[in-house]
């Protein structure tokens, strides 16, 4: 082979490589993980043992999938076992055989079943599809002793990247508690709702099929609208804000954990990881390219920058952002400037340490009420917002 041809390889090589890099990087950002599985040392009706890890010990109330059908939500720490590196937790309530070993999350319910809450699946027409909502309604006795706007009030709890709408059941507690009705949408890349392929968009895409759940909220007689973003909700609520046809009803935000800032979020994940600054540039810059995206996964661009609320900011309603200066994932410095900057509007709830949404895990009771007390203090419908 000629000298001219090995440059030629090498020439085409180098592009090649460089794309298999940014695939890897790209798919870091927008694809599910891994699923994780802890061994069930023991369990009884009343306690499982767990060897020591990060998770295992942490204060508070989580849920433990199964490997298959169940699920487990833990509570207190019973007893840690150093030197047998076992730790024990109280068991709430169980559903599903012994588990052999479990994946552990922040999903203390499992479906609304387990809540023993007034629930219905709905099937909400959005653009790819018919997506399953759950519809959460507060008791008659609760509905009927609500003022009127707690009874035209509807909370859409939107959940975040790499999970699915159980994430966001843990704030249908406080929406009913204000006598407010909920509904729980599915969207595009959760597994849920009609499939467009694994990766997610950050909220570009998905936007859309939230908004065909406040076409639902409101043809079932919403008259105020409280979107409730966990994580990559907090990016889709921006989008709403924005796009929607209901954003004259949107009266107020709670964000949890909220990703206001995606490049911050990627490049703070990044530098732990050790991906040097510049790959983490080009990657970025792919995912915003219209040919070269689909390249690297996605089906259409997507601007991380354009999705900044400093960078793009919206008018706001009141809005209250619950964070932990525990979370690893998203930046709570982030949440701390944005509250800094539009104090007017903004309240920021800090919880005690966390991980990524696991506030109310860590805390409920404190969680509820701050949510109840904050969205106490809205303007009634008419005022101003």
């Amino acid at each position: 082979m000629t000298t001219r041809w090995w440059w030629a390889l090498g020439a085409l090589a180098v592009p090649a490589a460089a794309l298999v890099v940014l695939r890897k990087i790209v798919g870091r950002i927008v694809l599910p993980g891994v699923d994780r599985w802890t061994p069930v040392l023991e369990a009884t009706t009343d306690a499982i043992a767990l060897p020591i890890t990060e998770d295992t010990v942490r204060p508070g109330e989580y849920g433990l999938w199964h490997d298959g059908d169940g699920h487990t939500t833990v509570g207190p720490v019973l007893e840690v076992d150093e030197a047998a590196g076992v730790v024990r937790r109280a068991v709430v309530r169980t559903t599903g055989g012994v588990p052999s070993r479990i994946r552990w999350s922040g999903h203390v319910h499992p479906d609304p079943a387990a809540m023993r809450v007034d629930w219905s699946e709905v099937s909400v027409p959005t653009p790819v599809g018919p997506a399953p909502a759950w519809v959460v309604r507060p008791d008659a006795d609760d509905a009927g002793a609500a003022d009127g706007d707690a009874a035209r009030t509807w909370a859409v709890h939107v959940h975040g990247i790499r999970t699915t709408r159980v994430t966001a059941l843990r704030t249908v507690p406080a929406a009913l508690a204000l006598g407010w009705t909920s509904i729980v949408p599915s969207f595009r890349g959760d597994g849920e709702a009609p499939w467009q392929g694994r990766a997610s968009h950050l909220g570009t895409r998905e936007w859309a099929d939230v908004e065909a759940a406040l076409d639902h909220a409101v043809a079932d007689g919403a008259e105020r609208l409280v979107l409730v973003g966990w994580s990559m909700g907090a990016t889709i609520a921006h989008e709403l804000l924005a796009r929607s046809a209901h954003r004259d009803r949107i009266a107020g935000l709670v964000l949890v954990a909220p990703a206001l800032d995606w490049e911050a979020a990627i490049r703070s994940q990044a530098a732990r990881a050790g991906v040097p600054g510049p790959v983490v540039s080009a990657a970025l810059g792919a995912m915003a390219l219209p040919l070269v995206c689909r390249l690297v996964g996605l089906r259409s661009p997507v601007d991380v920058r354009a999705l900044s609320w400093s960078r793009t900011p919206r008018p706001l309603p009141p809005t209250l952002l619950v964070h932990s200066s525990g979370d690893a994932t998203v930046p709570f410095a982030v949440s701390e400037r944005f509250a800094a900057a539009h104090p007017d509007r903004v309240t920021l709830a800090v919880s005690e340490p966390a991980a990524h949404a696991w506030e109310r895990n860590v805390d409920a009771v404190w969680f509820d009420r701050t949510i109840t007390t904050w969205a106490n203090r809205l303007p009634h419908t008419g005022a101003q917002v």
